[in-house]
């Protein structure tokens, strides 16, 4: 199983979120795939490159980053987002998503993700594709289908 994290898990990770963290293992130790979107290691290290220590932060986040698997930019990725960003644009009139939040979720489709973990359901929602594959941490550990 392919579980996609969002940005928003990965600074919980690095806020030491204990729920957070002790979940993540649980889901390593019973073999599921963590993975991220390049686009969400980009977020994470321009937050550290904005610290007063940038050698330590980028150093932690490194660590962090490679626990998961980064799943890379593509063109199948860069035309998957255009169609969703169009869809939000045109069907839905949302213009509030931020454009790093659709191209994670054209990675989790692009990817067959099976779900995406993440503590902004609101805007991955707007997508039908794969609102039913969105989860907060708590969420996906409640499942028992998957």
């Amino acid at each position: 199983m392919r579980l996609l994290f969002d940005t928003s898990i990965l600074v919980e990770i690095d806020r030491q979120n204990e729920q957070v963290v002790t979940l993540l293992k649980k889901w390593v130790q019973e073999g599921k795939e963590l993975v991220i979107s390049t686009i969400t290691v980009a977020e994470i290290l321009t937050g550290s490159y904005l610290h007063r220590d940038i050698r330590t932060a980028v150093l932690t986040a490194k660590e962090v980053l490679n626990q998961f698997t980064w799943l890379e930019l593509d063109g199948e990725i860069a035309e998957t987002t255009a169609k969703l960003y169009a869809y939000l644009l045109l069907e839905k009139k949302e213009k509030s998503i931020e454009y790093p939040d659709v191209l994670i979720a054209a990675t989790a489709l692009a990817h067959n993700c099976d779900a995406i973990i993440t503590l902004n359901k609101k805007d991955f929602c707007l997508f039908p594709h794969i609102k039913e594959k969105i989860y907060t941490p708590n969420e996906f550990e409640k499942r028992k289908n998957l």
